[in-house]
């Protein structure tokens, strides 16, 4: 009987052993394996905000993606676009109209498997716009309550103003077909500088959102298509 336990005992090892040595070497050839990356330009558009254009009729806007792989989990990316919003609320009319070009880097935190090319990235960009602000009607009220509020019609129209921030990104990017990607991110952004109206602030700065409620802390979100065009492997 005892003789018997030691044989299978020992026929057990043997068989862990080889188990443990068959997936060591498995996973040796497979680390072997190199698999060729494709570098190429990437470029789509923010779905997002030609879903907004479509059901907002207060906004209308685009925005065009892309990015270029320098090495195999850096890449630069950046976008640009265009809004416009025209906005109507209780205590003030306002339009904005203007450009914006974000620049900066992504970095893949994903490790892929085999010949995969997806990516949960984190992104940084630098991002300026150029934009004009028309001044509607806004109402204000004294100091004393017993008076109504009062509307000032204005309808004074401010050009060349300015903004500069600095955002960061976490978002996916996901192969569906060779070569055509699904995108989604978060944005956190907070304002270095801006010019503002004479005697009065900016409300909506394009490419970076609202200030009239957040001061200089923004935030935003992209979820869109991209192609990438192959220029090589390596």
């Amino acid at each position: 009987m005892i003789y018997t336990l030691r044989y299978v005992t020992n026929i057990l090892f043997l068989l862990i052993g080889f188990i443990a040595l068959s997936q060591t070497q498995e996973s040796t050839a497979i680390d072997s394996v190199q698999y060729k990356r494709t570098y190429g330009l990437r470029v789509g558009i923010d779905a997002a905000s030609l879903i907004r254009t479509g059901i907002d009729p207060e906004y209308n806007g685009f925005q065009i993606l892309g990015d270029y792989r320098i090495k195999d989990r850096l890449y630069i990316a950046g976008e640009i676009g265009n809004e416009n919003l025209d906005r109507n609320s209780d205590r003030i009319d306002f339009k904005t109209s203007g450009s914006y070009f974000k620049a900066g880097i992504d970095y893949n935190l994903y490790q892929n498997w085999l010949d995969m090319d997806n990516m949960i990235y984190f992104g940084a960009r630098l991002g300026a716009a150029n934009f004009s602000q028309n001044l509607l009607r806004y109402d204000y009220a004294q100091d004393n309550s017993y008076f109504p509020v009062f509307t000032n019609a204005v309808n004074r129209e401010f050009k060349g103003l300015t903004a500069l921030w600095l955002e960061i990104q976490l978002g996916i990017k996901v192969e569906v077909l060779p070569n055509l990607y699904m995108v989604a991110n978060m944005q956190l952004k907070r304002m270095i500088t801006e010019k503002t109206p004479e005697n009065f602030d900016n409300l909506y700065v394009p490419g970076f959102g609202k200030t009239y409620d957040t001061g200089e802390i923004g935030v935003g979100y992209t979820y869109g298509i991209m192609y990438r065009i192959p220029f090589f492997k390596k």
